[in-house]
């Protein structure tokens, strides 16, 4: 039912919007050279890991008790290193991991869809919990996950970084991962490059972290949206 699901993915929503930093294309320099590729959180029980070219910026990844969220840029920008790889695309993406909850995104696809269409969905996505601050763009389904485009126009602590981003919700071994990616205001992305990089994360994440009980929540591959 909708009303069992929404306290969590409106937990996740939320933390997923309000731990940006002040993000510029040199995030992360406070750690020059430390760049790592992958990162275990949420007590080591999820290990996150983005496409090629995106390494995580340490300085803002965050943990609350089983909880964490954690942000990935340009490996080059975050280690301060031209020879490090960059993704194709100049985006920045981020991890919101749940505490163990027995998510059920899976089965919950038609009420996803309908509850970020209310106002109360609307404010679980505003960084400011206004409803009117945020307009659904898109939404789409497919293998496990909801993807879900959105224009958030409350101020944002993130500089550079366009209102627009793509959402991609799934489940993970009994916990909720809400992965965004974000694109800057001067380096405007297409629907389909944002999705297809977004599957990318989804996809490198269910291989960092195979599915340990088939019960658990959807696995294999991400599919086309």
């Amino acid at each position: 039912m909708v009303r069992r699901f929404l306290p969590i993915a409106g937990l996740t929503l939320l933390a997923a919007c309000s731990g940006l930093p002040q993000v510029t294309r040199g995030i992360g320099l406070a750690f020059v050279g430390r760049a790592p590729e992958k990162v275990p959180v949420a007590d080591k029980a999820v290990i996150v890991a983005g496409p090629p070219g995106f390494c995580i910026d340490r300085d803002e990844t965050r943990e609350d008790g089983g909880s964490a969220f954690v942000l990935l840029g340009s490996c080059a920008s975050i280690s301060g290193r031209a020879g490090k790889a960059s993704p194709e695309i100049e985006a920045v993406l981020t991890a919101s991991v749940s505490a163990q909850n027995g998510a059920d995104v899976s089965g919950a696809m038609d009420q996803l869809a309908g509850y970020f269409k209310t106002t109360a969905g609307r404010a679980a996505l505003a960084r400011d919990g206004n409803a009117k601050s945020v307009e659904v763009l898109d939404s789409r389904r497919g293998d496990g996950v909801f993807l879900l485009k959105a224009r958030d126009d409350s101020p944002n602590p993130a500089t550079g970084l366009a209102p627009e981003y793509w959402r991609a919700l799934f489940d993970l071994n009994g916990r909720l991962l809400t992965l965004s990616i974000l694109e800057f205001e001067d380096k405007p992305m297409s629907d389909d490059a944002a999705v297809a990089t977004l599957l990318a994360f989804v996809e490198r994440m269910r291989r960092e972290n195979p599915v340990r009980d088939a019960g658990a929540g959807a696995s294999g591959q991400a599919g086309a949206l």
